[in-house]
Parts: C-alpha cells; structure tokens; sequence
C-alpha cells in the first residue's frame, strides 16, 4: 500500500503495447492503473476507455502533478521517444519501468541512468523474458554451476513471415528511430546473454533485409550476432522475422562440466522443459512452482489490433512474465523483500545492453568485430 493507504498506482505511456501487456500485467500484480498518457488525448481515451483506465491524457507532467497516489510510471514509447518521459517521471521522483530497446543510442542510455541513479528512484528495464519459466530456469542452472564455467552460448529463432503483408510500425521499419528486428526482438537475447552468461566484449554481427514485400523499410528484419563475453564465453544470437520454410526456436549452452537447453515439452502446447547432461546423466530439471506461469490468455478486444506487433502482443505470452517483473518493482517500492530471488533488469542492465546494441550496429556497417563500450 502506499503512503496515503490507497494501492500502489501506475501511469503508462503508450497506447500499444503499453495498453495490450502492462495495463493487463500491472493489474495482475496488484497495481492499480490510474491513467495511460499518449500523443493524441482523444485517441488515447478512445482507446483506454475499453479497459476501464479512469483517465487519458497527453500530458504526463501533469498526470504526475495531480495524483500523488502515483508512483510508477511505465514507458512503452518507440525507443527514440523514451528519453522525454523517462526524464519526467525521474524529475517528479517516480519509479520508472522503461522499454526496450532502452534508447536511440548509448550516450543517451547513460544520461537516463546517470539521472535515475542520481535521484534515487527505482528503475528497471521492461526485460520480461526474464521471468519466463524456462529462461529463468535455465539462468539458475548455469548459475548454480550445474554445467560449470560456460564456453559456448547459442540463441536461435526464425519466423516463416507469414504476415509479410501486415502493417509494421512505423519505428520497426525505420533504422533512424532506431527501429529493426535487432532492436525490437535482439535486446531479449542480449539481456539474456547479459544476465545468463556475463558481460559482452566484443561482437561481429550481421544485419540484413529478408523480406521482399516492405520495400520502405530500411532496418533489419534479420541479425546474427557472434560475440565474447569477458568471462572467455563465445557465442552467436540470430533471429529472422522472415525467414521461409519450417519456425526454428533453440537456445543450448556448453560448459566445461556439461550442457544445458531448453526445448519443447512432450506435446504440442505443453511448457517448455530445462534439460542438463553432465556427469550426472541426462535428465529434466523440474520447474520450481514460483517461476510457473500460467497459460496466456489473448487480448479480447480486436478492435484495438492494428500492426503485426499488435497481433503478436494480444497473444498474451509476456503478460505473465511482466507481472513478475511489476511484482518485483512493486516489492522494491513498497520496501519489501521481491517474491523472487531471481534480479529483474535495472537501468545500468538497460545501458549495458544498449552498449551491445551500438556495437553490433556499428559492426554490421564497418564488416569487422567491435569492442563494446563500457557503460
């Protein structure tokens, strides 16, 4: 509860995917959401009043200003429009949960940071995938030494494209909002290298253009990422939004003492199993009931999907992860111990990331490995 005995209340910005995943995620965490803030006051509240959000507006300043009962504010703005609300809440000292990609570009990244840490806030990265069940699973095992010290990392993902012909938004398509499928999809892998496997050194990286029915877009819709950590752990991230033929979705990690994966449960729809083989044999790592999350239960109101990204997000696979995540800031907030032991991402984890981000950009146009900056 907050200071006044009223529940802990939350502001969020953005009409997409802020409404679709941290409306539905705060409220499952016990939060209570008292406004969304966007570009358009009436397009907002057209879209909020489905939801039952009390009020709309686009003026997040005096959101903040009139409603001390307040105290988070979630940013799901495209990454070239974070820095001004995030920058805001931190000025009216409100925790703030921001999306990734974290930011345009690095030193930005380290502004936001410097800032937050400065005014003492709580802040965190909307890293959700953290809290799914296998990824954070498969971080305990490699934590806890089970396939001891990690030599290699392998992340792959590939989508048919089968809706090559939907509408992206217009920060996906753009590479100078820092748009493509690097940023929009790569900053879950990195976060996952990041928070699994250590810090990144350097990288090579690939980016390219796979769909032939976007002639607009200038971003990627494809990467492949080799990288080092400073640990000596290589390894290669690659994801395609369109890639023909059959999806393919594996992460394996090789150690000095064994391996360990994640796979697909035993039937179609089944939840995704931790698997090890080391000197103990090979077997199935039983999910403890606190990282179980429930099934996904889809958007309901399908007026309000307009984009590709909407149609994905109304699926409801991140809402259960992200109410861990709120579950965790609400924790932290209130002055509580968190309900898990399991770190979600701060923004010096955002910055660290965004570092990556730059790097492997910058090694695509150059064809060479790049060092990643310290943060």
């Amino acid at each position: 509860m907050s200071k006044e005995g009223q529940a802990l209340g939350a502001v969020v910005v953005g009409t997409g995917f802020g409404l679709f995943t941290h409306v539905r995620a705060l409220r499952d965490a016990g939060i209570e959401v008292r406004a969304i803030v966007g570009r358009d006051r009436e397009r907002t509240a057209q879209r909020a009043a489905p939801l039952g959000i009390p009020l709309a507006s686009d003026d997040l300043e005096q959101v903040l200003a009139d409603d001390p009962a307040i105290r988070l504010v979630t940013v799901a703005t495209p990454p070239h429009a974070h820095y001004r609300p995030v920058m805001q809440a931190i000025a009216a000292g409100r925790a703030v949960m921001c999306e990734k990609p974290f930011a345009k570009d690095l030193p930005r990244a380290r502004e936001m940071l410097a800032a937050a840490e400065e005014a003492g806030v709580v802040h965190a990265l909307g890293a959700e995938f953290r809290f799914d069940s296998a990824q954070a699973l498969l971080r305990r095992v490699v934590n806890e030494g089970m396939i001891g010290d990690p030599l290699m990392f392998s992340r792959l993902y590939q989508q048919p494209g089968s809706g090559d012909d939907e509408p992206l938004a217009d920060w996906w398509t753009d590479a100078a909002q820092g748009g493509g499928f690097l940023g929009a999809f790569g900053t879950h892998m990195i976060d996952q290298v990041l928070s699994t496997i250590g810090p990144i050194k350097a990288v090579s990286a690939i980016l390219r253009k796979l769909s032939t029915n976007r002639p607009a877009m200038t971003s990627d819709d494809y990467y492949n990422v080799q990288f080092v950590t400073e640990n000596g752990c290589r390894g290669v991230i690659e994801a395609a939004m369109t890639f023909p033929g059959p999806f393919v979705m594996a992460t394996k990690i090789a150690g000095t003492k064994g391996a360990a994966w994640i796979q697909s449960g035993a039937a179609f729809g089944d939840p995704e199993e931790v698997w090890v083989k080391n000197g103990d044999g090979t077997r199935q790592i039983p999910m403890p009931s606190e990282l179980v999350n429930p099934a996904p239960e889809p958007f309901g109101i399908a007026e309000l999907i307009q984009t590709e990204m909407d149609r994905w997000h109304t699926q409801g696979f991140d809402v259960a992860p992200y109410a861990k995540l709120f579950g965790q800031m609400k924790a932290r907030i209130e002055g509580h111990a968190p309900p898990l032991p399991d770190p979600g991402g701060d923004f010096r984890d955002a910055a660290a990331g965004q570092a990556v981000l730059d790097a492997a950009r910058k090694s695509a146009a150059e064809g060479r490995w790049v060092e990643v900056e310290a943060v």
